[in-house]
């Protein structure tokens, strides 16, 4: 979605969200029967903590942050009897938070589609925790904490649902990316998402029973959880710098072109997030599209050298040297799989071949159309579009053109 019309859309759900806020209140306190002073305290009290929450983010395996106050949101609606306080604490709450996101550069690590994001989810559980409270209540469930995880389980679903298709659509415009590739990138984000409504949820159950110590309870396992939500995207970041420096090793040693690995992984990345592949797919991709000539290597045998080789040589010895790791198993397959043709003539399309591997033969062959034939885009592209049915899958010579019509690269 375009920034200026997310922009937008963020401002009028900030101001629903503020208009919300103001008719629970004025609902809450018009009630007859009603504690004013503890309806006031209640939801002045959980604004501030699911404020301050809110304000706390984990990174998340799709790439994104998500912020803990879904966590405060799920103990406040266990713990809050009157729905009105508990829906003027959080719609306040997200209006609060967003506000100081948006002017402290501090807490400034989440972006408009993040909180609009959660201002849906958020709204979307509170609904469905409170109808489904309700039917549960009349229910078979003799034990009234059952009811309520039952309740939070529920809602907590149609909060990831929900999230995942806002996520989605927020991404949807851009033409590069496909709808499938982004829910199944949000779809990623269900054990950070676990932890947070069970965290929440234990919070709530025992506070009652333990007071203070409940924060113990519920908060010291998730703050583990959370250090290891952590470690894992700090692992993850150095995972893929290390594989990018050592996918630098061929071309440093002058056997293949500056900078063709890293723009072969940019493209095929792209041609993939295109076609909708599995977001732990193209991360395959973009290791083995960056290691794709790690085979050249061994050109420095002068017996290699005089008995001559091929390019599907170098990517089965390439894919030798990474199988090495077991991890890279994988990663090993596509990149020796990257040489093979799509088919030959009168042969039928080898099934053998991963769909990654296809991706990373027609992005490195872009590529050194351009740069070692000094081809121009439109030039290069229509190489590859000749090589089309034999040489190159055709699904992804039309992905490239679509990518590179997103990028401005060729005019149509």
């Amino acid at each position: 979605m375009a920034e200026g019309r997310l922009r937008t859309i963020s401002v009028i759900a900030w101001l629903v969200l503020a208009f919300g806020a103001a008719v629970f209140a004025a609902v809450g306190l018009s009630t007859e029967g009603v504690d004013t002073t503890v309806w006031i305290v209640d939801a002045v009290a959980w604004t501030v903590a699911i404020t301050g929450v809110a304000l706390i983010s984990v990174p998340a395996p799709s790439g994104s942050r998500i912020s803990l106050g879904i966590g405060a949101i799920v103990a406040g609606s266990v713990l809050i009897d009157d729905v009105s306080a508990f829906g003027a604490a959080t719609a306040l709450a997200l209006t609060i938070s967003w506000v100081i996101q948006r002017q402290f550069d501090a807490w400034n690590h989440r972006s408009d589609g993040d909180f609009l994001t959660d201002a849906l989810a958020a709204a979307t559980y509170g609904f469905t925790f409170h109808y489904a409270f309700e039917a549960l209540a009349g229910s078979r469930l003799d034990d009234p904490n059952w009811v309520i995880v039952a309740a939070v389980a529920l809602g907590g679903l149609a909060w990831f649902i929900v999230r995942a298709l806002v996520a989605a659509f927020v991404g949807v415009e851009r033409t590069d990316l496909a709808g499938r590739y982004l829910w199944l990138l949000a779809l990623e984000d269900w054990a950070v998402v676990i932890s947070v409504l069970a965290a929440g949820t234990l919070f709530g159950l025992t506070w009652p029973v333990m007071g203070v110590w409940s924060f113990a309870v519920a908060v010291l396992p998730y703050a583990f959880g959370h250090l290891a939500f952590e470690r894992y995207h700090s692992t993850r970041v150095t995972y893929g710098q290390t594989i990018r420096a050592l996918a630098q090793i061929p071309e440093v040693a002058g056997l293949a072109p500056r900078g063709h690995s890293t723009r072969t992984a940019d493209l095929a990345v792209a041609v993939a997030q295109e076609l909708g592949l599995h977001p732990n797919d193209v991360v395959e991709l973009e290791y083995a599209a960056l290691m794709h000539d790690v085979g050249r290597i061994t050109l420095n045998e002068p017996a290699i050298l005089k008995a001559g080789y091929t390019d599907e040589d170098i990517a089965r010895w390439g894919a030798q040297i990474i199988a090495e790791a077991p991890y890279l198993e994988q990663v090993s397959t596509l990149v020796e799989g990257q040489h093979r043709p799509y088919r030959s003539p009168g042969i039928e399309i080898d099934p053998d071949v991963p769909m990654p591997s296809k991706i990373i033969k027609v992005a490195s062959a872009y590529d050194q159309g351009k740069v070692e034939m000094g081809l121009s885009p439109v030039e290069a592209l229509e190489r590859i579009h000749q090589g089309s049915a034999y040489e190159f899958d055709p699904q992804v010579a039309a992905s490239l053109r679509r990518v590179l019509v997103f990028r401005g690269d060729i005019p149509y």
